[in-house]
Order: structure tokens, then sequence, then C-alpha cells
């Protein structure tokens, strides 16, 4: 993996964290994502007046990514419901990679080298830990924060593939996630539409569309970011790498959220950070 690529990705990692913390603690989770995915939208449309049309063969996989992207933030906004953001966020996350490094080598004919191997496993080890720790030998997860974690997690190995092979097909990536972003924007705001009284709606909208906008704008670069990268290298070590989100949330969890930073937790950051070593090689 060149360094301009390890360097977009890990960059694309940091706002991953950043626009979840603020899904997390910003009240009504399903209308914020609802305001988020319109506002992606709107923001999009500018943007394809500058683009080439993607090509026709990537058409079916940009219905299927809206498709799935509607899932895994319908998902996403039930796990945050029941679980904290320190388990939730890395336990959806670490389930991906390895599903897509597997999914990746079976589907697509990719192959990775022993470092990156090394590094996915380092990486897929260290999420898990972190997301079965446990304190008095309790387990801190309940079980539907499990559940809709692991849903989640499914999910995002879906898309990876899923928009990995479209982009390739569309002959330019940016075009790609753009349409994609434009198709995605209709799917939320119907279902919170169905699900929030309209009175409720509308006042709530007005209290959380400002963290909103934050959110499309962030999720918008990092996505972009990260279907860039699916074009230009495998998808598996990329996915993996993103993945690595984990370690801006934990510090987004200490320092801006006041959850706990054990030292256990510390162990299991470095053998993340010695992943991402290995893997970014």
């Amino acid at each position: 993996m060149s360094p301009l690529i390890f360097s977009a990705v890990m960059f694309a990692a940091f706002l991953h964290a950043c626009w979840n913390a603020l899904i997390k603690v910003s009240g009504d989770r399903l209308v914020i994502m609802a305001v988020t995915t319109a506002a992606s939208s709107i923001l999009a449309i500018p943007i394809l007046f500058l683009l080439p049309l993607p090509a026709v063969q990537s058409w079916p996989y940009l219905a299927a990514s809206a498709c799935i992207h509607t899932g895994y933030m319908l998902l996403l906004v039930k796990a945050y419901g029941f679980g904290d953001f320190a388990q939730v966020y890395p336990l959806a996350r670490g389930s991906a990679p390895l599903l897509t490094a597997i999914l990746g080598f079976l589907l697509l004919n990719e192959s990775m080298h022993s470092s990156e191997v090394l590094g996915m496993l380092l990486i897929v080890c260290g999420i898990f830990a972190l997301a079965l720790e446990r304190s008095a030998g309790v387990l801190q997860m309940s079980r539907p924060a499990l559940v809709y974690s692991l849903l989640t997690g499914v999910c995002i190995t879906a898309y990876s593939l899923v928009d990995g092979t479209g982009a390739r097909l569309s002959g330019n990536s940016n075009s790609f996630t753009m349409w994609m972003f434009l198709l995605d924007g209709f799917m939320v705001p119907i279902v919170a539409c169905t699900r929030r009284p309209k009175k409720l709606l509308l006042s709530t909208i007005r209290s959380v569309w400002k963290p909103g906008l934050v959110v499309a704008v962030l999720s918008t670069i990092g996505y972009a970011i990260i279907v860039w990268a699916f074009s230009q290298e495998r998808i598996a070590p990329v996915a993996v790498l993103r993945e690595t989100s984990v370690l801006f949330a934990m510090l987004i969890s200490v320092f801006l959220i006041k959850e706990t930073f054990s030292p256990l937790r510390f162990g299991i950051i470095l053998l993340i950070l010695s992943g991402i070593i290995l893997l970014g090689v």
C-alpha cells in the first residue's frame, strides 16, 4: 500500500470516528441520521454536474449500495440506542474486516501478503478484545447491542465489496460516490417520517440540523476517500485499515464522552497499532 493511500485512509478513519461520535451524543439518532443523509444528498447535487456519469455497468452496484447503506445506518442507530460508543463502535467496525477479506478472496480472487494477513489479524483481535471487555467478570455489552453491532458489521462488509467493485466499473470513483450519496438521501428520511409524529419530527430537526450538517460533510469527505482508495488498492487491506478508526473512537470516548480508559484498553490499542504498522508496510 502506497504512503498516499495509507495516509488518506487513516484521515478518513479519523473523520468516520468523529461523525459516529456526533451521532451517538446528538439526541434523536434516527432524525439526525435522516438529516445527515438528506444533507449529503443535497451536497452531492452540484458536484454531479462537474463529474462524468458512471459507466452503465456500475448502475446495479449503485442501487445495491444505496439499499445496503440504508440498512447500515438504521442498524447503527439501533445499536447506539442499546450500547456504549466505546463498545458498539469497535464491535461494528471490527466484525467487518475479516468478513471482507474472506469474501474478497472468495468472490474477487484477491490475495494478501503475509504481513498484511498478520496485521489484519492483530487489528481484528484487538478490536474484538475491546468489544468483549469484562468488568468484575461481567460482559458489559447487552445482547441487543451485540446483535445490532454484528449486523451492522455485516452491512459494512457488504457495502465495502459492492462499492469497491462498483467504483472500479464506474470509470470514476468520485462519480460513483456522489451518485451513491444522492440515491442514499431518500430512504432514511422516509423511515424517519413514518416513525416520528410530524410535530416531533420538525422540532427535532430544528435542534439537530447543525450537527447533522457537520456529520454529512464529514461522512461525505471520508467515504469519498475510501471509495477512491478501493478503486486504487485491493479492497481487503483498505477495509481493514479503515477500521483503525476505533483508535480515534477510543480517544474521543475518553476525552470528549468521558468513558473509562483502563490499562487493558491501552494494551489492546498497542496491539492494534502493531497491526496498522504491519498493514501499512
